[in-house]
C-alpha cells in the first residue's frame, strides 16, 4: 500500500471512530448528568434524539453544501462543528449541553454524508475496502468508549468522559487539516462512454420515472431501515438505565454495551458479499433466523427482573447483530435494487430521511414510558412488534425488482 493510500485509510478510519461514540457514550453517564442538572433521567432522552433530528434535517443540505463549496470546505465546516460541540458539552449547563449536542449532531451528519464521497474521490477503485474500514471503525469507536466510560468515570469523574470525547473528535479534525492530497480531477472506475454519458444525463432520464414515494418497495425499504434505527438508538439511549434499574453494576453495563457494538462487526464484514451472491430464499431464511432470535430476546424482557446477567449479554449480542444486519442490508440493497446511480441516491435519501424520522421518536417516547413504568409491558410489546415489522419488510426488500 502506497503512502497516499495509507493516509486516506487512516483519515477515513479517524472519521469512523468519531461517527457514533459521541452519541452512544452519553447514556452511560446520564445518571451523573441528571444529578448535575438537577433533573429527572427521563428528561435527558432528548440528548440522544437531537443527533437523529440533525441527521434527518441536514443530510440533504450537506450534499448541496458539498456541491456548492466543495468537499474539503464542507468537511472543514462539519469537523469544526463537531469539535466545537464536544467542547461546549464540557460546560455542563443545560443550554451549553443542548447547543453542544446540536453541533455534534451537525458534525456527524457531515461525516455520514461526506465520508463515502472521500472514498469515491480518492480511492474509486477500492471503495469496498475503504468502506469496510470506516464501517468497522464506527463499531470499534462505540465499543471502546463503552468499555472505557466506567473506569474513566470511576477514576477521574464523569467529566473526564466528556474530555475524552473531545480528544476523539479532534483526531479526525486534525487529520483532515493535515490532508493535503490533491483531489483527482476525474473518478477512476472503469466504465464505458455510454455509462459516463448516462451519469451526466441522469436528471433527464429520471424525469420519466415514477417518483419513489409512490413505490411500495421504497416504503418497505424505509420501514426496514426505520425499524432497525429506532431499536438501535433507543437501546443505546436507555439500555444502560434499564440495566441499572435491574441492579446491574456500572462495569457490567459497559461490557454489555461494548458487546452490543462488537456484535455488528462480523455482520458488516460478511453480509454484503452474502447479499450479492445468495439466492432470495437463502436471504429470507437468514432474515427469519435473525428476526426470531431478536423476538425471543424481546419476549424474555417480560421476565427481565429475574433474569441472570447472561440474559443481558444475549440481548446485547442479538440486538447488536440484528440492527447491523438490517442496516447493512439496506445499504447494500440501495445500489443492487436501483436502475441508476441517481435512483440509488434518491432511494437512499428517502429511506434514511424517513428512517431517522422514525428513529428520532424512539428515545424520547421510551423515556416517557420508562418514567411512568420502568418495567412496563407497553415498551416491550412495542419492541416485539417493531422486530416483526422489520423482518416482514425485509422479505419484500429481498424480492423487490429494480426500481
Amino acid at each position: 500500500m502506497k503512502n497516499r493510500d495509507r493516509l486516506v485509510l487512516v483519515t477515513v478510519i479517524a472519521f469512523g471512530l468519531a461517527m457514533r461514540a459521541p452519541i452512544v457514550t452519553i447514556p452511560l453517564i446520564i445518571d451523573q448528568l441528571a444529578r448535575q442538572l438537577k433533573t429527572a433521567v427521563g428528561n435527558l432522552g432528548i440528548l440522544t434524539t437531537i443527533p437523529l433530528i440533525m441527521f434527518l434535517l441536514f443530510s440533504i443540505v450537506v450534499a448541496k453544501e458539498m456541491t456548492r463549496f466543495g468537499l474539503r470546505r464542507a468537511l472543514n465546516f462539519g469537523l469544526t462543528a463537531l469539535v466545537l460541540g464536544a467542547l461546549l458539552r464540557l460546560d455542563v449547563a443545560w443550554p451549553m449541553l443542548l447547543l453542544g449536542t446540536v453541533l455534534v449532531g451537525l458534525g456527524i451528519t457531515h461525516l455520514n454524508v461526506l465520508t463515502p464521497s472521500v472514498v469515491a474521490a480518492y480511492e474509486p477503485n477500492q471503495t469496498a475496502l475503504y468502506t469496510t474500514a470506516y464501517s468497522m471503525a464506527i463499531m470499534v469507536g462505540s465499543a471502546v468508549f463503552s468499555l472505557l466510560t466506567h473506569p474513566l468515570s470511576t477514576a477521574f469523574g464523569w467529566w473526564s468522559v466528556l474530555a475524552a470525547l473531545l480528544l476523539l473528535t479532534m483526531f479526525p479534525w486534525l487529520m483532515w487539516l493535515a490532508f493535503r492530497l490533491p483531489m483527482p480531477k476525474r473518478p477512476q472506475p472503469e466504465r464505458t462512454i455510454d455509462q459516463s454519458d448516462k451519469l451526466i444525463d441522469e436528471p433527464k432520464l429520471n424525469s420519466t420515472v415514477a417518483p419513489l414515494w409512490k413505490n411500495r418497495y421504497a416504503w418497505c425499504c424505509l420501514l426496514m431501515f426505520g425499524a432497525q434505527s429506532i431499536i438501535n438508538y433507543t437501546l443505546v439511549a436507555w439500555l444502560p438505565e434499564l440495566m441499572r434499574f435491574n441492579g446491574i453494576s456500572g462495569g457490567q453495563i459497559s461490557i454489555v454495551l461494548a458487546m452490543y457494538s462488537f456484535a455488528g462487526m462480523p455482520v458488516s464484514l460478511l453480509l454484503p458479499r452474502f447479499l450479492e451472491t445468495a439466492t432470495h430464499r437463502s436471504q429470507i431464511i437468514m432474515s427469519i433466523v435473525v428476526g426470531l432470535l431478536t423476538l425471543l430476546a424481546a419476549v424474555l424482557m417480560f421476565w427481565q427482573s429475574t433474569m441472570p446477567l447472561f440474559y443481558w449479554y444475549y440481548l446485547a449480542i442479538i440486538t447488536g447483530a440484528m440492527t447491523a444486519f438490517y442496516f447493512i442490508m439496506a445499504l447494500t440493497m440501495f445500489p443492487l435494487k436501483t436502475i441508476s446511480p441517481a435512483r440509488t441516491a434518491q432511494l437512499s435519501g428517502l429511506t434514511q430521511s424517513g428512517g431517522y424520522l422514525i428513529a428520532a421518536l424512539g428515545p424520547s417516547l421510551y423515556g416517557l414510558a420508562f418514567k411512568c413504568s420502568p418495567l412496563g409491558t407497553v415498551q416491550i410489546w412495542a419492541f416485539a412488534i417493531i422486530v416483526v415489522l422489520c423482518t416482514l419488510a425485509s422479505f419484500v426488500v429481498v424480492k423487490m425488482p429494480k426500481i
